[in-house]
């Protein structure tokens, strides 16, 4: 009777087994999660149809190389160019819900600096899997990449990654480390001219790539700056970034030459960045201080470019 009882016993772990095996592989079995502000999401242990909810999302899904299971963007998702032929859910402060019902996705990935909550929680009501990322500055970003691989079954991927773009991080401080730095004005748009202040990713991009943020002690985090400001803060390189409706260069170095006697425009040290480089949380954030340190420092290497 004992022999018989095991036996049955064996069989019945055995067919259970056997269930839950089949059940996972047409399922995906579901587990429970904390996303990076702290909620508990219950999604697939393999995620088949994405939906991003921010351009860096999307970067970060295309370099962990999940293009194939990405199943809608937002209308800002531009990179890589592939990216433009995905299904668009409109903005990523205004998405539609319908839409994003309508592309059944079993995992939704939004930001916390960007996205709204308000969007956030009628998606979870509606049932769907959101996962928010925090990712506010450059040790967050990594950890982003990180936690993205890990819910989307791409976690040795997502390693190997980090790996390097903590090497090329490496590799800039170890040559900065004892550069004098410049002062630096970030400038964003023209009219008004605002800049970035403590706490935000421009401001801490700058400082990893060997400048000083002039405006980095700044309580606000994107402040307005006046001329007479800018003057006092006397920049030895000044950075733009156009907005959408402020792509003309040659007026804001009409704007600059007003100020000839700051030492930027002296000795002509006023450079183009791309907007979408600097202000997206994405593995491109770490392209952004490389080609910032090459202003500030020209002389160092960066092996890869």
């Amino acid at each position: 009777m004992r022999k018989l009882l095991i036996s049955s016993h064996k069989s019945l772990v055995l067919s259970i087994t056997v269930i839950l095996t089949v059940f996972c592989a047409n399922l995906s079995c579901a587990r429970t999660v904390t996303d990076e502000i702290g909620r508990s999401v219950t999604m697939p242990a393999a995620p088949k149809r994405i939906v991003s909810l921010a351009p860096g999302i999307t970067e970060t899904l295309y370099e962990l190389g999940l293009e194939d299971k990405i199943v809608g963007v937002t209308s800002y998702c531009d990179w890589p160019a592939r990216a433009r032929q995905k299904p668009r859910i409109g903005g990523f402060t205004n998405p539609s819900l319908e839409k994003i019902v309508s592309l059944k996705p079993d995992l939704i990935i939004a930001t916390a600096d960007g996205n709204r909550k308000d969007t956030v929680d009628q998606l979870a009501r509606l049932g769907l899997p959101v996962y928010v990322t925090n990712p506010s500055d450059t040790d967050r970003i990594l950890n982003s990449i990180l936690h993205i691989g890990e819910i989307t079954d791409q976690a040795s991927v997502a390693k190997r990654l980090v790996a390097k773009l903590r090497k090329r991080l490496d590799n800039i401080a170890g040559q900065i480390r004892n550069k004098k730095r410049p002062r630096v004005f970030f400038q964003i748009g023209l009219e008004p001219v605002i800049t970035a202040g403590r706490g935000t990713l421009i401001s801490e991009v700058i400082d990893r790539a060997g400048g000083i943020n002039i405006a980095g002690l700044d309580t606000a985090r994107y402040p307005r700056y006046s001329a007479e400001g800018i003057m006092a803060g006397s920049p030895d390189i000044i950075l733009f970034a156009p907005m959408a409706n402020d792509k003309e260069f040659a007026a804001v170095k009409s704007y600059w030459q007003k100020l000839a006697q700051i030492p930027a425009i002296k000795n002509k040290k006023i450079y183009l960045i791309d907007t979408d480089l600097i202000s997206r949380a994405s593995p491109r954030i770490f392209d952004a201080i490389e080609t910032m340190a090459l202003i500030f420092h020209p002389e160092i290497k960066i092996p890869h470019r």
